[in-house]
């Protein structure tokens, strides 16, 4: 795992996937100008964990996959049981990342 520094979790996400740097970089960007804007480093700190977890989780190819399955059944879930049973998932899988990356 990366250390919790912007520079170090670019790294790590252009060696699990280089596509997606653009996406990477504009949130950057855009987290250090509402840093700059609300004088609060809350949301450079918020940008860090939220990729840091990506790492984490994009590491392990089938949590990915089953992440990804998870937030599409979400996305169509067409009752609310459904969808509240995706998203306990989700957590499940982010949870379990964040303990074996720490």
């Amino acid at each position: 795992m990366p250390e919790r520094t912007p520079v170090a979790i670019r790294a790590a996400v252009a060696r699990l996937d280089v596509a997606v740097l653009p996406r990477f970089e504009a949130e950057w960007t855009a987290a250090t100008a509402q840093a700059r804007d609300e004088y609060s480093v809350m949301p450079v700190q918020h940008f860090m964990e939220k990729w840091w977890l990506w790492v984490a989780v994009r590491r392990w190819p089938e949590l990915a996959a089953r992440l990804r399955e998870c937030e599409r059944r979400a996305a169509v879930a067409s009752d609310l049981m459904a969808a509240r049973a995706a998203s306990a998932e989700i957590g499940e899988i982010l949870r379990a990342a964040a303990d074996a990356a720490a």
